[in-house]
């Protein structure tokens, strides 16, 4: 809701129609005495028994009314009175409203309170702000694909990528520099808002201020060198603010933190002498062991802070809403003590929270009001605020809508049968059976030519899926059939199927007609994988119909959805580890078989294996080789080959694990996982076993 919305003050005697008043003249930013503030303007629980801080000059140092100077203006000192309430009462629902809000996201509620303030902060908490966050947040870690070298050329391959875009010195650094002075200003505003008490004891801020410095000064750096400057650094550093606007993956780190030393120990028993094979056996299933033990202490201690973090929200806006009632009209009869539930219906109503929150609200105030209870005690006010724990409800299945036609309502009855998709499935089975039968019998020439029987029978089949989906989708329309994830995955398969085969037909022709024959050519390959693979993936539509795998499916879709956090943190060790190979391996490859035609190359080295395409010549082709090293894909090759020519940084940044043994003037690399075969190298050339651990 808009903060303008509180220039006006409920008026608790007036009806449905005529529940606010206008907002007479008067200062703003006024914080009430009725929640006590200290020099920062933060929260202070000393709860007075005043009202209003500041009162007008005319109450100050007024008299007895009865007076014969101040009798005259009587009339006036009430009205005085009034509009002090009605600031009061403004400013309180103001103050309960942030802090329910706070509650329902588990935030702290140690701010400033007064009126500027919490609508600045109601701005830097909504949707909108923390929309820009996300896209300034995209925008600056995309920089890396169009920053020197960029990754804007034909192939990752040196031996055919030619020259890449390259983009003039100050466009990705003004871009950059802006998205950097949006952080800046993200910081100081909330420097402004929680006060510096709070600042220092929030480690992540002052981490913050030190990436913003250290960045700004890089990117001056790097305009007075024009962008000629051997490091940047502040490419490193960047993926910092992905965590650090992220909760749930600062809790992350903080657990991975607390596991730093048992993982430690855990990396000394895998280096000792005589137990490698062992360590390294078993060093994956401990290192999971100790990180499930400490993130379960830690996921209960998280718990218990955002629980009490949301009721001391909620207390705070109960002790608010008090401090209004206190003075409102009702109370100084002195008939009932607590919240009114006038005041508790507007906070809701103002309040930005999910939808299903404020029905869930509304109802139990509904069921407050048919009881003939006007005021909530502070276990009445906690307990209606626990309905912000529902959780959203589940969408109701879509009414089946019929058609007029006779026919074409049978076909939908048909359509909505399950024996309809029992035959679907089993149209699917039979796919995948005749593409495995005819791979193993004629593989070369079941890939390899465009009129083959592989590809005359995925035709068929690829138009039978297509007929399939426009069926149900006529029959169902489009909200039943979106309804179900498994049609839409149903759907975006067949959509692809029949794109890849059109491009085919269109390229090549019919594969039924026979007149253009093509056989043994990459592109035909290519295409028939592709529909293979996606043939494949479309077998999955068969889940649903067996229950056991339906709840394994379904579990591993929770699983991937709360594992987000660690996808995060996956995303941020890439990008720096990419940004570091950049830095130290760029260039570090030449294809030199381009200039001698007759060099030779040891057998099963980088060269002779033309790993060309794994490089870190840019951003791009450094993320594909972090991926191959991470799923163990002749990863020694790769780093062999940079070793050569990066020796002193390999020193620098790898583990070393001494443990040969001479024999006879030769080291057998024995008792360790990735050595093969003995390596004949004179004593005085002995090199210690170099081992790289990828996070």
């Amino acid at each position: 809701m808009n903060d303008k919305d509180f220039d006006t003050v409920p008026d608790q005697t007036g009806g449905a129609d005529d529940v606010y008043r206008s907002q007479p003249p008067g200062r703003e930013g006024d914080a009430p005495r009725g929640m006590g503030h200290d020099s920062q303007g933060q929260l202070d629980f000393s709860f007075s028994t005043s009202v209003v801080r500041d009162f007008p000059e005319g109450l100050k140092n007024k008299h007895s009314i009865n007076s014969p100077d101040n009798r005259n203006h009587v009339s006036n000192d009430h009205k005085e009175q009034s509009f002090c309430r009605e600031v009061s009462e403004r400013i309180h629902l103001l103050q309960a409203t942030v802090f329910i809000e706070d509650a329902a996201r588990y935030r702290e509620i140690c701010h400033r309170v007064d009126k500027r303030a919490l609508q600045i902060y109601r701005m830097y908490q909504s949707n909108t702000i923390q929309r820009c966050r996300i896209v300034f947040i995209f925008v600056l870690h995309i920089l890396a694909f169009f920053e020197y070298p960029s990754s804007l050329t034909l192939s990752s391959d040196i031996r055919f990528r030619g020259d890449g875009v390259s983009i003039p010195c100050g466009v990705t650094e003004g871009i950059e520099l802006i998205c950097l002075l949006f952080f800046v200003m993200d910081v100081i505003i909330k420097y402004w808002l929680i006060g510096f008490a709070q600042f220092r004891k929030k480690n992540w801020m002052i981490a913050t201020v030190v990436v913003l410095t250290l960045s700004l000064i890089d990117w001056c750096v790097s305009i007075g060198f024009r962008c000629n400057e051997a490091t940047r650094f502040r490419r490193i550093i960047r993926p910092f603010f992905i965590i650090n606007y992220s909760n749930i993956m600062k809790k992350t780190v903080k657990c991975l933190q607390r596991t730093l030393p048992e993982v430690f120990r855990k990396l000394l028993l895998d280096a000792t002498r005589n137990i490698c094979v062992p360590g390294n056996y078993c060093f994956m299933n401990m290192l999971l062991a100790v990180i499930y033990n400490q993130f379960r202490g830690y996921f209960q201690t998280s718990m218990q802070s955002d629980l009490l973090r949301r009721r001391v929200g909620v207390r705070a806006a109960y002790e608010v809403l008090k401090e209004t009632d206190r003075y409102s009209n009702i109370s100084h009869a002195g008939l009932r003590h607590g919240v009114s539930l006038y005041n508790v219906k507007t906070i809701i109503e103002h309040a930005d929270l999910p939808v299903h929150v404020k029905s869930a609200l509304r109802e139990d105030l509904d069921r407050k009001v048919t009881m003939s209870d006007d005021y909530f005690s502070l276990m009445e006010f906690q307990a209606c605020f626990e309905a912000m724990e529902t959780d959203p409800p589940q969408k109701q299945k879509p009414e089946l809508r019929w058609f007029q036609n006779v026919w074409v309502r049978r076909l939908q009855r048909c359509v909505a049968h399950r024996v309809f998709g029992y035959f679907g499935n089993l149209v699917a089975t039979a796919n995948v059976i005749v593409i495995a039968t005819e791979l193993s019998l004629e593989y070369d020439k079941s890939l390899g030519g465009n009129t083959s029987n592989l590809n005359i029978v995925n035709f068929v089949f690829v138009v039978y899926y297509f007929v399939e989906q426009v069926v149900k989708f006529v029959a169902f329309g489009w909200k039943r059939y979106v309804y179900e994830y498994w049609n839409i995955f149903d759907g975006v398969i067949t959509v692809i199927l029949v794109i890849t085969e059109f491009f085919a037909v269109g390229y090549y022709g019919f594969p039924l007609s026979g007149s253009k024959q093509v056989h043994d050519t990459p592109v035909v390959w290519n295409f028939v994988r592709i529909i293979n693979i996606l043939i494949l993936f479309r077998l999955l539509r068969i889940i649903p119909n067996i229950k056991a795998m339906t709840i394994v499916a379904a579990t591993l879709v929770d699983l991937v959805r709360n594992l987000k956090a660690f996808a995060g943190i996956l995303i941020v060790i890439y990008y720096s580890f990419a940004i570091v190979g950049i830095e130290i391996f760029h260039n570090a490859i030449t294809n030199t078989a381009s200039n001698n035609t007759g060099l030779v190359f040891e057998c099963g080295s980088y060269q002779q294996l033309e790993y060309w395409a794994n490089n870190f010549d840019d951003f791009a082709a450094a993320l594909v080789v972090l991926w191959d090293i991470m799923v163990v894909n002749n990863w020694r090759k790769v780093f062999m080959s940079r070793q050569k020519r990066r020796s002193c940084y390999i020193s620098a940044i790898t583990s070393i694990c001494r443990q040969p043994c001479h024999r006879e003037g030769h080291i057998q690399t024995a008792a360790h996982p990735f050595c093969t075969k003995s390596i004949d190298i004179h004593p005085p050339n002995i090199k210690p076993w170099i081992r790289v651990f990828i996070v």
